[in-house]
């Protein structure tokens, strides 16, 4: 995590100083591990960061009360350059597990059949949802 860390650290922070709360980095961790955590909009981010923001705070060496909000994720959702932050991850990711050989990688998807939902108003659902798991193996 600390070599991901130091290659967050050197994207370019297109913020303006004046009213700046939180490293660059700091913002760009919470948006990847939420969102490798299955949350996805703006609001699901924030929430993500203000109910882990205790680990957050021991993981990241941040105050827990100043995790980012769902509005400071937002704007830099909207400003950061993308594809300069998902070149860094591959090359995180290439570099740290690309060559191991001793993990298995797996492909997971999943999918529910709307029609077999009972009483959409219920909160707890029995419906039929398929899950598939592939093993990725080369050569």
């Amino acid at each position: 995590m600390l070599s991901l860390i130091e290659k967050l650290k050197q994207v370019k922070d297109f913020r303006k100083d004046k009213g700046k709360r939180h490293p660059l980095w700091i913002v760009l961790i919470v948006i990847i591990l939420g969102t490798m955590l299955g949350y996805s909009g703006y609001r699901e981010l924030g929430e993500f960061a203000k109910n882990n923001r205790h680990r957050l705070s021991q993981e990241f060496n941040i105050i827990p009360e100043r995790v980012p909000s769902y509005s400071t994720i937002r704007r830099v959702m909207m400003g950061v350059e993308w594809q300069i932050l998902l070149k860094m991850f591959n090359e995180w990711a290439l570099q740290e597990y690309g060559q191991r050989s001793d993990i298995n990688w797996l492909g997971i998807d999943g999918k529910s059949l709307k029609n077999t939902l009972k009483n959409p108003n219920n909160e707890q659902q029995n419906f039929i949802m398929f899950v598939s798991l592939f093993i990725q193996e080369s050569g």
